[in-house]
């Protein structure tokens, strides 16, 4: 088979605008300019009336900036929260669908090519508010925390308004006949302490596992739900827990789901793990931007699921994030917390270790609205523990412990939930 000098020209000019159309195509779509580069794959948003969480997922790390935008009129544009992203592609649907909100602080989050080299995610607000931008590891992402103007409702004051009327309760008019001089008002309902139970890990994250396999996702899930049937049948509180199944649920989402519930409190379960096999004891953490000494550094790494060096990142924004009486709660809680623990387990069993209120930089911990403590029973990793972890009996013991020092917070402790 021949071909003329025109068919193979043809066949040239074909090939070229083909492969135009493709990279052109490519280019629109926000698909890196090179394998393996960064995308921005995944967006999405925890909200309520006063708060709300976006997390901006791109796998590998980048270089990124915030900043925002005032209202423009004239191009009916409201004031923004922007983040540009370098060196990254997009996902076709997200170009194409931006994530609703429209709960009164937030309209909607957008993203597209800013320009060849950045992709801008755009945050269109609905008022004026506060923001904090950061970024956490592995796989990488971009959070950010927005705050709505207004007060953070307190525990006790709903009870407390309906208690007590801004007006007057209004008079019965002079000419009826009735003795009644105020109109009836209904009994105040008595405020239900919010408490949201975070069994660590889960689905593909098992988790620290013991000499002979048992996993920590599997212990931390049987106690949490411990606790929960505990507090409810108390009655004076209301418990949710962040995940009820062997299901995966990113650190950021567990923070967020407290956050948009408007949780009082926030209790993080977790099981210790060391490469010394005799480590052994319990302690109850909070939020810092640093650790006493490497094992705690150690153990906040372990639960982040990044290497320890990884950890500097996030404590600039700690001292930002965590602060005034929200950490002295905290700090209350885990100490109540760790002491009601130690008790009810070394009441039953020998040789148990108190080792007492510790603080590290655990990424479920930051951006909580709330009093939030991590508490680790036991270590998995030592033989003795483990084999007690798989005693239901001992499970209970350790969530009695949970219930006795919620419960005593709750009654006793001004549950911190504002950011002064």
């Amino acid at each position: 088979m021949t071909f003329s000098r025109r068919h193979v020209v043809a066949a040239l000019l074909s090939a070229a605008v083909l492969c135009a159309t493709v990279l052109s195509s490519a280019f629109a779509a926000g698909v890196p300019k090179t394998p393996g580069s960064p995308v921005l794959s995944e967006i999405h948003a925890w909200t309520n009336e006063i708060y709300t969480r976006v997390a901006v997922y791109t796998g590998d790390e980048v270089s990124w900036q915030a900043d925002t935008l005032p209202a423009d009129l004239k191009r009916g544009l409201p004031p923004r929260i922007f983040i540009d992203i370098r060196g990254a592609g997009i996902k076709n649907d997200i170009l194409h669908n931006p994530v609703d909100v429209h709960n009164g602080l937030l309209r909607q989050v957008r993203a597209g090519r800013f320009s060849r080299d950045v992709v801008r995610v755009v945050i269109d607000l609905e008022r004026a508010s506060t923001y904090r931008v950061f970024a956490l590891d592995d796989p990488f992402r971009i959070i950010v925390d927005i705050d709505g103007e207004g007060k953070i409702p307190v525990p006790g004051a709903e009870a407390a308004t309906q208690a007590s009327p801004a007006s007057p309760p209004a008079l019965a008019s002079p000419e009826a006949p009735s003795q009644v001089l105020f109109a009836p008002q209904p009994p105040p309902k008595p405020y239900r302490v919010r408490v949201m139970i975070d069994p660590g890990h889960g689905g593909k994250d098992s988790g620290a596992v013991g000499p002979t396999g048992l996993k920590e996702k599997d212990v931390v899930l049987s106690i949490g739900r411990m606790v929960r049937e505990k507090l409810a049948r108390i009655g004076e509180y209301e418990v949710r827990m962040t995940r009820d199944t062997d299901v995966f649920i990113p650190l950021e989402e567990r923070t967020a789901m407290a956050n948009k519930w408007q949780a009082d409190v926030f209790v993080s379960l977790h099981i210790n793990a060391s490469r010394n096999r005799h480590a052994e004891g319990v302690s109850t953490y909070v939020l810092s931007r640093g650790a006493s000494n490497r094992e705690d550094l150690e153990v906040a790494a372990r639960e982040n699921g990044v290497p320890v060096a990884k950890l500097s990142g996030v404590k600039f924004i700690i001292d930002d994030l965590f602060t005034g009486n929200r950490k002295n709660e905290s700090l209350r809680l885990a100490k109540t917390l760790n002491d009601a623990i130690f008790r009810k387990v070394s009441s039953r069993y020998r040789n148990v270790q108190n080792l007492g209120l510790k603080q590290a930089p655990f990424y479920v911990l930051v951006g909580a609205r709330m009093t939030a403590v991590l508490v680790e029973s036991s270590f998995i990793s030592n033989a003795r523990e483990e084999e007690r972890l798989r005693d239901p009996a001992y499970m209970e013991r350790i969530a009695d412990g949970v219930v006795e020092a919620v419960r005593y917070y709750g009654q006793n402790g001004a549950l911190a939930r504002s950011d002064s």
